[in-house]
């Protein structure tokens, strides 16, 4: 029966990937994203017809031209930044699911679960509140919001990995996952402490934590496609590593894997990536655990095929549910997508035996 918090002496066997049915996977992923964003630009307070939206995509001069239509004027200055924003923001938050669950080698492993979300979101509320003011900390009030979202969610890993260190042993899966259990819990009595303390600027906090892609411009771009970049880059150096230590810390360390340097530059690669989700969007929650779950039952458990498909999985299950959300008088992304995946957690729980 699968353990909740890990598999640690239960090494599994990597499955061969068939690389044809990977390839498949990935042309229909691509192709969910790609009319995910067509519809996603059509939908809207005002909609658009699909072919008209189809025209003023191929238009690229239309983002700066003072002859540009009304439509070109929603689809390039509203509507497109929000999608390619919700892109990026499923892109990431699955990418990061995948590695913890890499290297905790437990399916149940996501950025929320461990840690990793709610030290973002904290410190951004920080920012947000204006806290770092009023604490006297000037050093932190002059920095950005994705910085300080980052900084959050880094200090949260730290300290789980703190937490889970065991001198003489390092760390295992099993005390990472219920280190991060606490540190989740810790974090979110602070996050509700400062709902309580600051009820009356808590509003535009709460919205933005139920996560949201409203009102979004280009300007919002740069806090997080370098860090998708960035994390995407290290997920694929890390894609062999992340493979062997399916077969258990040790026989991946008899084949030349450093365990604890995998885990740690896995781990500062997630925290990257929830980070600039949460700083754009708030808490989009259960894309990191369904997505790479989903991915892993249906396309390959070889992380060279994982982890393309997460992220193309992750950024047509953002745009697509934001889409639907806006036919819901504006409802946050992160509330439907935890309507989503809160059953399937249930199920998954279920499936595994434990519920």
């Amino acid at each position: 029966m699968t353990s909740l918090t890990s598999t640690p002496d239960d090494p599994v066997e990597p499955h061969k990937p068939r690389w044809s049915r990977v390839a498949v996977s990935l042309v229909v992923l691509l192709a969910l994203v790609a009319v995910g964003t067509v519809v996603a630009v059509a939908t809207g307070s005002s909609g658009r017809p699909i072919a008209e939206v189809l025209a003023s995509l191929t238009r690229f001069d239309a983002l700066h031209s003072l002859d540009a239509s009304p439509t070109d004027r929603i689809v390039w200055n509203v509507r497109l930044p929000r999608v390619a924003l919700g892109l990026l923001v499923g892109c990431n938050l699955a990418v990061a699911g995948v590695l913890l669950q890499g290297i905790m080698r437990n399916p149940l492993a996501s950025p929320g679960i461990i840690g990793v979300t709610v030290g973002a979101a904290l410190f951004a509320s920080l920012a947000i509140l204006g806290v770092t003011d009023l604490i006297g900390i000037p050093w932190l009030a002059t920095l950005s919001l994705p910085m300080m979202a980052f900084i959050g969610a880094l200090l949260a890993t730290m300290l789980v990995y703190v937490m889970s260190w065991q001198p003489g042993v390092g760390t295992s899966p099993t005390r990472m996952i219920l280190a991060g259990v606490a540190v989740t819990a810790m974090l979110g009595a602070f996050q509700s402490f400062l709902s309580v303390y600051f009820a009356d600027r808590i509003q535009g906090v709460v919205l933005w934590l139920s996560g949201s892609l409203n009102a979004r411009s280009w300007n919002h771009l740069p806090m997080i496609w370098p860090f998708t970049i960035l994390g995407l880059v290290i997920a694929a150096l890390l894609v062999r590593p992340l493979n062997l230590l399916q077969l258990g810390d040790d026989s991946a360390a008899a084949l030349g894997v450093p365990v604890q340097t995998v885990r740690i530059g896995a781990i500062v690669a997630a925290a990257l990536l929830t980070a600039s989700a949460v700083c754009v969007a708030g808490v989009v929650g259960f894309v990191g655990l369904v997505v790479p779950h989903i991915v892993r039952t249906a396309v390959a458990r070889d992380h060279a095929g994982l982890i393309p498909a997460a992220a193309l999985g992750g950024a047509a299950l953002v745009v697509w549910s934001d889409a639907a959300a806006r036919q819901l008088d504006e409802m946050p992304v992160g509330i439907l997508t935890a309507l989503i995946g809160g059953p399937y957690f249930v199920f998954l729980l279920y499936r595994k035996k434990l519920i």
